[in-house]
C-alpha cells in the first residue's frame, strides 16, 4: 500500500462513518480516531494485528515521528500532552518507553496544499477536517506504507463533469458548500471516483483530490485513465467554441442568402 492508496482508503473509510465510538474501525459506521486508520488499512486488504490505540501507533507503527516537521500527504499527525498537563492520561505500560508524551489523538493528512487533516473525534461526533495545523504537533509516516509505482486496487470508475450552466464546477476539501474550494474543474473533464458520501463524491482530478456534488457527475464508459484529467475540459471548451463559430458562420451564410 503506497501513500496514494492509503489516502484514498482513509477517505473511503471516512465516507462511511456517521458516529464516533471507541474501539470501532468504521466498518459498522462507527469509528474512533485510530479506528479511521485501522479501517483504511483493512479496506486495503491488510491486517491490523496490533493494539487499537493512538499511543501504540505513535510509538511502534510510525516512522520518524517528529515535532513540527513539514507535513506531507498521507502523514499520520498526532496531538500530544506532556506529563503534568491537564488531561494527561498516558497508560502505565508506556511509561517505561522513555517517551512520556500522551499521544491522545491521531489524524491523517489527506491534502497537502491546501492543508487538510482528516480525523474522527468525539467533539464533533464523527469525521472532521482541519484546515490548519493547530495542535497537530507530531507527525510521521505509517510503517505499512511503501513507496513505488501505484498498482490499481480495483477497477477505477471514471465520471464526467456536467452542468446545465457555467464552465466550471467547484472541487472542495469537504462534503459541503461551506468547505473551501481546492480547484475549479472544467465542465467536460474526466475525473476518477474514489468514494461517495451521500450527495457528494470524493474524486481525483489531475493532482488534486476532493469533494464534488454528485449531481455534477455523470458515469462514462472508459477503461483507461486519461494522461491528463484536464484534457477532457480543454476538449469541451474547444468543441464549444467551434460550435459557436459554426453558428456565426451559418448565420452569416443565411444573411447572404437572403440578400441575393
Amino acid at each position: 500500500m503506497n501513500t496514494n492508496d492509503f489516502v484514498e482508503l482513509t477517505q473511503k473509510n471516512a465516507a462511511r462513518v456517521h458516529q464516533y465510538q471507541l474501539g470501532h474501525d468504521g466498518s459498522d459506521g462507527k469509528c474512533d480516531c485510530i479506528g479511521l486508520i485501522i479501517g483504511a488499512v483493512r479496506l486495503g486488504g491488510l491486517k491490523w494485528p496490533w493494539t487499537h490505540g493512538s499511543n501504540y501507533t505513535a510509538r511502534h507503527l510510525t516512522c520518524d515521528l517528529r515535532a513540527d516537521a513539514p507535513l506531507k500527504m498521507g502523514d499520520l499527525v498526532f496531538k500530544a500532552r506532556s506529563e503534568g498537563e491537564s488531561g494527561y492520561d498516558l497508560p502505565a505500560k508506556y511509561r517505561a518507553s522513555g517517551d512520556l508524551h500522551d499521544y491522545y489523538h491521531v489524524g491523517v493528512v489527506t491534502c497537502e496544499a491546501p492543508l487538510v487533516i482528516t480525523h474522527c473525534t468525539s467533539v464533533q461526533g464523527g469525521i472532521k477536517r482541519d484546515l490548519s495545523r493547530g495542535k497537530w504537533k507530531y507527525s510521521g509516516q505509517l510503517k505499512l506504507i511503501t513507496e513505488g509505482e501505484k498498482e490499481p486496487m480495483s477497477e477505477t470508475v471514471y465520471m464526467q463533469v456536467v452542468a446545465d450552466q457555467g464552465d466550471n464546477v467547484n472541487l472542495r476539501n469537504g462534503p459541503g458548500t461551506n468547505y473551501g474550494i481546492l480547484a475549479r474543474v472544467p465542465v467536460g473533464a474526466k475525473v476518477a471516483l474514489v468514494a461517495e458520501h451521500g450527495e457528494w463524491a470524493y474524486i481525483r482530478y489531475a493532482e488534486r483530490q476532493g469533494y464534488m456534488q454528485r449531481k455534477f457527475l455523470r458515469a462514462v464508459d472508459t477503461a483507461e485513465e486519461p494522461a491528463d484529467s484536464s484534457q477532457g475540459g480543454a476538449l469541451y471548451q474547444h468543441v464549444k467554441r467551434v460550435r459557436e463559430l459554426m453558428k456565426e458562420i451559418n448565420g452569416e451564410l443565411d444573411a447572404m442568402e437572403e440578400g441575393r
